[in-house]
């Protein structure tokens, strides 16, 4: 450990030290937590509205996939037996 180091710890060991980088810490801490409440709506919102677009899409391929053709119509034992 060389001099700088040495000069560093003993200045993280004074109290008045100690207390400013708690109180960085916890001004950190709470501006983190005021963004994270403009940022979770957004993302949230973008979420739901993707797990909508993903149902949509699945629902629309599925049902292509299922659909009769031109003059067929829907069987109740074939439709069941398709799924």
């Amino acid at each position: 450990m060389d001099d700088r180091d040495a000069a560093m710890t003993a200045a993280f060991a004074t109290p008045a030290a100690q207390v400013c980088i708690f109180l960085l810490g916890c001004a950190v801490i709470h501006a983190a937590r005021a963004h994270a409440d403009l940022i979770t709506r957004p993302l949230a919102v973008a979420a739901v509205a993707a797990a909508v677009l993903v149902l949509l899409v699945a629902s629309l391929v599925a049902s292509r996939d299922q659909a009769p053709e031109d003059g067929e119509t829907f069987d109740a034992v074939a439709v069941y037996g398709a799924s």
